[in-house]
């Protein structure tokens, strides 16, 4: 067994324990940082404003890989310590427990509740939402952060190692901060959304090939209906529609339509779904470093 592989089920155990504390956790210094820079600036042209959103990703992302490869490369010849040091990495790039955790305390009939506990997970406005668009906001979010938050960083850890998997979170941490087409972010976020896209391309469309096992007819259907509303998304959020057999709707910019409107049980069933996708997921990343060792191409 390779040590990426040690590696990775280290990670999944303590994943599963939970997450670490805001205080050393490597992706909150890596928004801290973007908060920092963001505040300061000052609103200029569009031209300005791409530039210094551009020049903001590339010092942060150089400067914390830069990081990574000189602990890594100081800690090479002590096993022990340059596994944890890459466990302890791995596992701030992906999440497999806290997003099943976020999504299953939306379960809940509390509609005060639930909308405390969807607005913590979705950048929609939540105040005026019922029930069943709160339930289908949760969906949605469980759905598209299978993605961003399992199959993403693993299939870059698969190609790239640490770096791949790391330089992943990275990306997705400034489009989840400063990625959103509003004034402010528009241009400023707008070489981190682009990026963003650009590597959830291919783990999006895996995704929905996974899926697809769960309900075959109707995911192809729902995919080939729906899959071009958003670039990425769609791949999960119509998959897991079709499945339900569901409606989700993001008023103002989407529906999918289905037999009948969410509930607490399909808020439950999306977490199974998303243990499933996880499970399938991680045995073929292992699979793969297992037959051709990491990276890959080696």
């Amino acid at each position: 067994m390779n040590i990426e592989i040690i590696v990775l089920i280290i990670a999944i155990a303590i994943d599963a324990i939970g997450e670490y504390p805001n205080a050393i956790h490597p992706v909150v210094w890596i928004g801290k940082i973007i908060y920092f820079f963001d505040n300061k600036r000052k609103r200029r042209s569009k031209y300005v404003e791409f530039f210094e959103g551009f020049f903001l990703f590339i010092f942060e992302s150089s400067i914390f890989i830069l990081i990574i490869y000189i602990i890594l490369n100081l800690s090479y010849k002590n096993l022990i310590i340059y596994i944890i040091i890459q466990v302890f990495l791995l596992k701030s790039s992906f999440s497999i427990g806290s997003l099943i955790r976020h999504v299953k305390r939306c379960e809940t009939d509390d509609i005060e509740k639930l909308r405390k506990n969807v607005s913590m997970i979705v950048s929609r406005d939540v105040k005026n939402l019922d029930k069943n668009h709160l339930y289908s906001a949760a969906i949605e979010s469980g759905a598209e952060n299978i993605v961003d938050s399992i199959v993403s960083p693993l299939f870059y850890f698969m190609f790239f190692g640490i770096y791949g998997a790391f330089f992943f979170r990275i990306v997705n941490t400034f489009d989840a901060m400063i990625g959103y087409r509003n004034e402010r972010y528009e241009y400023f976020g707008k070489f981190a959304a682009r990026m963003d896209d650009i590597m959830n391309f291919i783990p999006a469309r895996i995704t929905g090939l996974i899926l697809m096992i769960f309900s075959p007819k109707r995911v192809y259907g729902n995919l080939k209906k729906y899959r071009k509303i958003k670039l990425n998304g769609m791949y999960t959020i119509a998959s897991i529609s079709a499945i339900l057999d569901v409606n989700l709707e993001k008023i103002g910019y989407y529906r999918i339509e289905g037999k009948k409107d969410c509930t607490p049980l399909d808020v439950k069933k999306t977490i199974n779904y998303i243990l499933f996708v996880s499970i399938i997921w991680i045995g073929i990343v292992m699979a793969v470093m297992l037959v051709y060792g990491l990276p890959w191409w080696s």
